[in-house]
Order: C-alpha cells, then sequence, then structure tokens
C-alpha cells in the first residue's frame, strides 16, 4: 500500500473514532439506532478519506484534495 493511502486511512479512523463511536454510543443508551446519523457520520468519514488520499498524492507545491485548498 501507498503512503497516501496509508495516511489516508488514518485519517477515516480519527474520524470514525470522534465521531461513529459517539453517535453509536448514544444509540445504544437509547436503545434505538438512528440509522440516518450513523449513515451521514460514515459519509463525512469516507469524504474525509478521499480528501486526505488526494491531498497525498497531490503534486509538490500544489494544493491537494477535494476542494483544492
Amino acid at each position: 500500500m501507498s503512503k497516501a493511502f496509508i495516511e489516508a486511512l488514518k485519517e477515516a479512523g480519527r474520524v470514525v473514532v470522534l465521531a461513529v463511536v459517539p453517535v453509536l454510543i448514544a444509540s445504544l443508551e437509547a436503545k434505538t439506532f438512528d440509522w440516518v446519523s450513523i449513515g451521514v457520520v460514515a459519509g463525512v468519514a469516507l469524504l474525509r478519506f478521499i480528501d486526505k488520499y488526494l491531498h497525498e498524492k497531490a503534486p509538490e507545491g500544489e494544493s491537494g484534495g477535494l476542494t483544492r485548498f
């Protein structure tokens, strides 16, 4: 695996730990699962993964990522 892919996986993991896990804990506490909230947070993690990967793959001196800034 490339360094860019590994760095992107780390970023997605951070988002999962910081966002998905608290939503899951709150869902377990309420004894209901809000799949929409879990899906939205998982979608954000996927976007952060893609953004980080594109940022890491950008040529030196260029801005990378989804937004290019």
